[in-house]
């Protein structure tokens, strides 16, 4: 049960910030459509960019990237 809570929550969070990434690399190609809370290859990998997006963000927030 709390599998499943965690697995929409991460695709609720992360499929958003990984949609646009995906698509400006895959040139419109990908994801397709209704690939949100499909369990396929191109709807992780959209997850993982959101998340990998989301991860910069957050060490950009916090000044991990200063130059002193």
């Amino acid at each position: 049960m709390l599998d499943i809570f965690i697995e929409v929550a991460f695709r609720g969070v992360c499929f958003p910030f990984g949609w646009p990434v995906v698509k400006l690399a895959t040139l419109g190609r990908y994801p397709s459509s209704g690939a949100w809370l499909a369990h396929t290859p191109e709807a992780e990998w959209t997850c993982a960019a959101g998340l990998v997006v989301l991860a910069v963000a957050g060490m950009f927030l916090m000044g991990q990237f200063m130059i002193d």
